[in-house]
């Protein structure tokens, strides 16, 4: 039989076309994800993904849904869903009623979830359901014939993709046998799991199932008929003369360890030294680096995709992704549309199981545990992944405390390792991330090797930063090129009015800055005589100045805005100076707390040259008592929490509370400045939305309850626009902060 011939999956495939490029990929899953049947604990977990990729189409042989595919002049519609038909199929195998019900779930809820299936398609107890999905299974009779001749492929392609030959299936009779999957498997299913009555489908089976079928489905309807793997061979890229230590033992570590060493030490090629040492003889596993902020993130994908110099093999992942990629191709832009398809299938890829090395931040892991759609590739992905994860000392109590709450669940359930990595980790979180996760191997440098990277001298200036503006003045006069960090955007954008004044070259950076604007910014960071910004420079940006002054903060924090100052010190046995002011805002107690900073600030009164070997008793004797209070509270309530709220995340089924549950995590609203609305909409009329999406900047939701109280919110078909003073070099400006900050 002429596979190029027959009935269609796509205007330009046919079924059996789309269904072997499909397999093709299960092919290179198989071979990538070796140890799922072991994980899930069913030994023939293989033949069920290739019975539900090779039957995931077949309702596409109704006549009606062909007719729409031949006539797309007509733009006809089907007004209903393959996948309820393509899942009758199951019945043609000779498996246990349990596996024929895993499999017709994986192949019936392959577009909807149950929940959407319930709401349009329900076939009980809804009579009406009933007679639509009878009608359009008759419309399979007048090609059923042609669809049992495709069982002959599946002798030939179980050889050819899964490795053995099945034959454990019957050919239909008649149309009567094809099984109701809906009444019969997905609507028991779904009582179960309303009555907590779990089985092993509701578990890693049913995920990886659903997971792996969406994969298969997505890269073959991508033109991808493979994932990629990794790098072969890290130290090829990372060619050095000589390894310093922590490299070294990256390089040796197996399993999941602790990095800690100074900023600027190397760290992230010796996590890419332990990636590779911890991959499989085929380079398939995942590697997740995980970052903070986004202005990172943007330097690391760029840098890697550099350092790897191949684009294919690294994924972006956070909230302005798209609009990041839109930047990076705006030199070449001659047609929008070209451009905006393109971006679209990138990123499409990077959320895909298909690229090995991925960028992002911890909520796009996060997402996977709250049951948002298509969580089950997700954690299918994920599976066996090498998680690096730096400076997670950055986050709130309440997002550290869910980040270990995942990381246990990856490492006990899904063959995890992890790097946790950084300059400042306080003892006290590294003891509840070793305690949980079983990690005992710690990588780091001897007192001696950190001497060498002392590169900081200290000095605590009494008083704030307002009152002492012209000791920083006096720097920028001396050309010294000057770093400072304040702790709120207001407080930035005030002490950047003051000092900007006759310094061109001179830049302020914060989270309220349109992305047009913001990624201008970020280009220039590092070829500025003065910086100006708040915490979203202070972690892991490759910026070197001479000098900073900083508002005081947690100790970890200060270490780590430390690292953008004479970054290389230590090669040039040169020693700069990092100054602290004794007293912050009034805001700042909304941001860290404030017995902290004070221990902080007192510490650091007894300190000198910042010896490298005596950062880590810094930072112990700052938070010698752990969280308090109100972060302790916050750490265990969610621990708690969270566990419960997981409990209900089930495959085939999106929850609508724990999905709501995940995006209030963000505690924010995307506005447009009021004087950019014309712009904003002229851009929407002409369908070009990556520009229009540089309008946008994140407020926090405090800020917006006030700006709305006030009048200076408006909405405009779903469009916030907010009445309030914007500049391209000061951001957006408020008469106030409050206590939601967002970096």
């Amino acid at each position: 039989m002429n596979i190029e011939k027959g009935l269609l999956a796509k205007p330009d495939e046919t079924i059996l076309q789309h269904t072997e490029n499909a397999l093709k990929v299960f092919k290179s899953i198989k071979k990538a994800y070796e140890n799922v049947p072991e994980l899930c604990e069913i030994d023939d977990f293989w033949e069920h993904l290739f019975y539900s990729i090779f039957f995931h189409d077949f309702g596409k042989g109704a006549i009606g849904f062909q007719e729409m595919l031949k006539d797309s002049e007509n733009k006809l519609r089907w007004k209903y869903r393959h996948e309820m038909l393509s899942a009758g199929f199951v019945s043609a195998l000779n498996y246990d009623d349990f596996y024929k019900k895993a499999i017709g779930l994986a192949i019936i809820t392959h577009h909807k979830d149950i929940n959407k299936l319930r709401e349009r398609y329900n076939t009980f107890p809804s009579p009406n359901g009933k007679k639509l999905y009878q009608k359009k299974l008759n419309e399979l009779e007048p090609n059923f014939k042609e669809l049992l001749s495709y069982f002959e492929f599946i002798g030939p392609w179980s050889e050819e993709y899964l490795g053995y030959k099945l034959d454990n299936y019957y050919l239909i009779s008649s149309m009567d046998e094809l099984k109701d999957v809906y009444k019969d498997s997905a609507l028991p299913y779904y009582i179960e799991w309303e009555d907590d009555e779990y089985s092993t489908l509701h578990g890693k089976y049913g995920i990886f199932l659903k997971g792996f079928v969406n994969a298969c489905d997505h890269l073959a309807s991508g033109s991808k008929y493979e994932i990629l793997d990794g790098v072969k061979d890290m130290r090829s890229i990372f060619n050095f003369p000589e390894l310093r230590k922590i490299q070294k033992e990256a390089l040796n570590t197996h399993g999941s360890a602790f990095l800690t060493s100074p900023t600027g030490s190397g760290k992230t090629e010796a996590s890419l030294f332990w990636s590779d040492t911890n991959q499989n003889s085929i380079k398939s596993k995942r590697v997740f680096y995980l970052l903070p902020y986004t202005a990172s993130i943007n330097a690391m994908y760029k840098r890697l995709q550099k350092d790897f110099n191949n684009k294919e093999l690294v994924g972006l992942l956070h909230g302005k992704a798209s609009y990041f990629l839109y930047k990076a191709f705006s030199d070449d832009i001659d047609n929008y549309d070209i451009t905006k398809n393109k971006i679209r299938a990138i990123k499409g890829l990077s959320k895909k199981i298909y690229r090995p090395y991925k960028i992002l931040t911890p909520f796009q892991i996060l997402k996977a545990f709250f049951g948002t759609k298509g969580f089950e590739m997700q954690l299918s992905e994920m599976t066996n992944g090498l998680f690096i994860l730096d400076e997670i000392h950055a986050y709130d109590a309440h997002t550290t405390s869910l980040i270990l709450e995942i990381l246990k669940i990856l490492k006990n359930n899904y063959n995890a390792e992890m790097l946790i990595m950084s300059a400042t980790l306080p003892t006290f979180i590294k003891d509840l991330f070793k305690n949980n996760l079983g990690i005992s191997t710690e990588i780091k440098m001897n007192k001696e090797e950190l001497e060498k990277f002392t590169r900081h001298e200290v000095n605590v200036i009494r008083g704030n930063i307002l009152d002492n503006l012209d000791i920083i003045s006096k720097d920028l006069n001396e050309r010294k090129r000057v770093l400072v960090v304040c702790n709120t955007v207001l407080r930035a954008q005030e002490v950047f009015e003051e000092l900007s004044e006759g310094i061109d070259n001179s830049a302020l950076l914060h989270s309220r800055f349109m992305l047009r604007d913001r990624e201008e910014i970020e280009k220039s960071l590092d070829n500025l005589d003065l910086l100006v910004g708040t915490q979203a420079i202070e972690v892991s940006l490759d910026i070197d100045y001479d000098v900073l002054y900083s508002e005081p903060a947690p100790i970890d924090a200060l270490i780590q805005r430390f690292g953008r100052v004479n970054r290389e010190g230590w090669n040039k046995n040169k020693v700069a100076l990092v100054n602290i002011f004794s007293e912050g805002s009034e805001k700042d107690k909304y941001i860290y707390n404030p017995e902290i900073v004070q221990k902080t600030v007192q510490s650091l009164e007894n300190v000198v040259i910042l010896r490298e070997d005596i950062i880590q008793k810094l930072v112990d004797d700052v938070y010698s008592e752990g969280y308090v209070g109100k972060d302790k509270e916050e750490f265990n309530r969610v621990q708690k929490h969270f566990k419960s709220v997981n409990k209900q995340i089930v495959p085939f089924i999106n929850d609508s509370e724990s999905e709501t549950e995940f995006y209030s995590l963000f505690q924010s609203y995307e506005v447009v400045p009021f004087k950019y609305k014309f712009d904003y909409l002229d851009e929407i009329d002409k369908k070009r939305y990556f520009e229009a999406m540089s309008y946008f900047l994140s407020i926090s939701i405090g800020q917006f309850k006030k700006l709305a109280k006030e009048n200076n919110i408006e909405l405009d078909n779903d469009t916030y626009f907010v009445n309030a003073f914007y500049d391209k070099e000061l951001g957006l400006k408020l008469d106030a902060e409050e206590n939601c900050f967002i970096g």
